[in-house]
């Protein structure tokens, strides 16, 4: 399973045409983003999502097959970090059993 990742608090996102406008409070800076990067941070805005839950929600918003869209979240990712919009959150270590 994949990390969770989560929506920076205070991050604004808005229309520009055809493309969307971002501003990060963690950096201070906005950044343009494409439609895909816009709705994986208003899928966000629920809460932590790791990347397949991201797909399935996108999935069944659009109709596009979850191979179709695995890709275009995972290269996502890493624009969205950068630009101080989402975090990543540590993986869920599995429960260990008292002995």
């Amino acid at each position: 399973m994949t990390a969770p990742y989560a929506r920076v608090d205070g991050a604004l996102v808005e229309p520009a045409g055809h493309l969307w406008v971002a501003y990060s409070p963690a950096t201070g800076e906005t950044a343009l983003l494409n439609d895909e990067s816009a709705a994986i941070l208003e899928i966000l805005e629920a809460g932590p999502a790791s990347t397949a839950q991201v797909c399935a929600l996108l999935s069944a918003d659009s109709g596009m097959a979850l191979a179709e869209l695995t890709p275009v979240v995972e290269a996502s990712w890493s624009k969205l970090l950068d630009a101080g919009l989402v975090r990543a959150g540590r993986r869920a270590e599995p429960a260990k059993i008292a002995g």
